[in-house]
């Protein structure tokens, strides 16, 4: 069973990556498609920084794991 605390790291890293993923195939999509170049850039910077976390979160569990900490 996992502790409170890397469950919730598990759970945001499902989230933000499902998120990112939005961002990525419609709401880009739909901003570029309604010519709406500020919105898009907005949507860039933040899948930009979705997957900056994503990858920091990733690392953390990883790291618990190796260790035999992820429990």
């Amino acid at each position: 069973m996992l502790c409170n605390c890397n469950y919730g790291k598990t759970k945001l890293l499902y989230k933000l990556m499902k998120i990112s993923t939005y961002i990525e195939q419609h709401a880009i999509k739909d901003a570029e498609r309604d010519n709406h170049p500020l919105c898009a850039e907005e949507y860039n910077e933040l899948k930009q920084d979705l997957e900056r976390h994503v990858e920091k979160l990733r690392m953390a569990i990883e790291g618990l794991s190796r260790e035999g900490k992820f429990g």
